[in-house]
């Protein structure tokens, strides 16, 4: 097992106690990659990891995502695949894609490549439900999913960290947004350096605001460290629940034990057995170069 520096997150809330807050965050959140200020989670080993899927399910993993910021419909549509890094399976070709909204309307995906479908004509509406339906194999495999209310960053910047023991010194990056009130919020961060996605699973980060609802929010993105000149954009995805139960199962069992496969398959929100999800979502996105 090889042993690298890790990644690690840290969340400030502003208007809470520091002590009461990671308390009730450490019993309740499990977010075991965001850390309150300067606390740090468990280490692992970075691992490329094969999403195990059991004897008695089928093969097929279907990747759905309908976003207004940015306006896209995009499914993918493959057999079993590394969910994290650059390696991926077999796609299928082929299939009868459609999203359809609860007033009925319709539309077909284009297959553009091989087992990737889009869209850019569906305008999804707030509150609205959507319906996945893929047709392949002689199967109909089928999602529901809510487009939630977008949550605006408000800034970010950047501070040089000297790093110690395991944290590599270099520049981090920190983001600030506010939590809506009185609204359940699911979360997830996606970090890109000089336009890639940083996609390891030690990359992956979400969170809901069961106890931070209301609240101003300063999260690190502490581990990541970034040069001079580097170009840093961090996007704020709202999911809905049915999304966040996915990521949240794939995450527990991942860290399980890093350095294997899955044992059994996340949660999903699509019927006939299929691995994999649909969602729609909403996002913000911004950027910053880094300088002294």
């Amino acid at each position: 097992m090889i042993h690298k520096k890790k990644k690690y997150y840290s969340v400030k809330i502003r208007s809470l106690p520091f002590a009461t807050l990671f308390s009730a965050i450490k019993r309740t959140v499990k977010i075991k990659y965001i850390l309150i200020v300067l606390l740090f989670g468990i280490l692992s080993c970075e691992k490329v990891i094969d999403v195990d899927l059991n004897d008695s399910n089928p093969e097929i993993v279907i990747e759905g995502n309908l976003s207004k910021f940015p306006l896209l419909a995009e499914v993918k549509l493959s057999k079993t695949r590394n969910y994290f890094g650059d390696s991926f399976g077999e796609k299928i070709s082929g299939a009868l894609v459609v999203i359809e909204n609860e007033l009925g309307e319709s539309y077909e995906l284009e297959e553009i490549d091989e087992g990737l479908y889009i869209s850019f004509n569906i305008a999804p509406e707030q509150s609205m439900l959507y319906n996945l339906s893929v047709e392949t194999g002689g199967e109909i495999y089928e999602a529901s999913s809510t487009l939630q209310k977008r949550v605006r960053l408000d800034s970010l910047n950047s501070i040089y960290d000297n790093g110690f023991a395991f944290l590599d010194e270099g520049y981090i990056v920190r983001a600030y947004f506010t939590d809506p009130a009185d609204i359940k919020n699911y979360y997830r961060i996606k970090i890109f350096e000089n336009d890639i996605l940083k996609n390891e699973y030690d990359d992956f980060m979400i969170f809901d605001d069961r106890l931070i609802d209301g609240q101003h929010l300063e999260i690190t993105m502490r581990g990541n460290v970034f040069d001079i000149d580097d170009n840093v954009s961090i996007q704020l995805i709202s999911l809905d629940k049915s999304a966040f139960e996915f990521y949240n199962t794939f995450r527990e069992l991942i860290n399980i034990n890093p350095s294997t496969a899955a044992p059994s398959n996340p949660i999903s929100n699509l019927s006939n057995g299929a691995l994999g999800y649909f969602s729609v979502w909403s996002s913000d996105i911004k950027s910053i170069t880094i300088s002294e």
